[in-house]
């Protein structure tokens, strides 16, 4: 069974466990009990009156419209491969160790369009790994922990020239772990 397949199954069951608890909610907070309480010669009723119900109610819509278009692969900034079930056609090893980056090449050399692995390992403390364009802007990123195999799995969209930086503060000399220039996206397939 594809991971893709797992991640949709569990999704769907959280959101149907969650429209269950919701629905359920909306039952018991709602019916009014068949006994009256009286209080200072008026009359209250238990329950939520009619205003309170549909307050309720549109929480609710909002709440399951947001996690279904957040939480789903409808969204348009997933060019992640988990969505599209595709296999990376490269895997890319790097290391950190003393605060430098160890690149497998210089520049490492990849097609836009095409899923990349990337897989990096750091030998002494956490790092972070963070692709930026040209212009300063952040692509991705993610934490590398000492010990495990961290991996993600990203689609360049446009071509262009890259820099890897640290984006998790290990030590003194964190500013210094950068390495311009350090992937090139060529156009597409």
């Amino acid at each position: 069974m594809y991971i893709q397949q797992i991640v949709e199954i569990f999704y769907m069951g959280l959101v149907v466990t969650y429209i269950i608890f919701i629905i359920s909610f909306m039952y018991i907070t709602s019916r009014r009990s068949s006994g009256r309480i009286v209080a200072d010669g008026g009359e209250v009723h238990k329950g939520m009156d009619k205003a309170e119900k549909t307050w309720l109610l549109v929480l609710i819509t909002i709440a399951i419209i947001g996690n279904t278009v957040l939480l789903s692969p409808l969204v348009p900034s997933a060019n992640m491969a988990i969505w599209s079930g595709s296999k990376p056609v490269k895997s890319v090893v790097i290391t950190i160790e003393d605060y430098e980056f160890k690149l497998p090449e210089k520049p490492i050399r990849l097609q836009a369009g095409v899923p990349v692995e990337f897989i990096v390992y750091s030998n002494d403390v956490t790092y972070g790994f963070g692709v930026f364009r040209e212009d300063g802007t952040l692509v991705f990123q993610m934490q590398v922990v000492p010990g495990y195999e961290n991996k993600i799995v990203w689609v360049f969209d446009e071509p262009g020239v890259y820099t890897i930086r640290s984006t998790e503060y290990s030590g003194p000399e964190h500013p210094m772990m950068v390495v311009y220039n350090a992937i090139v996206v060529e156009g597409g397939e």
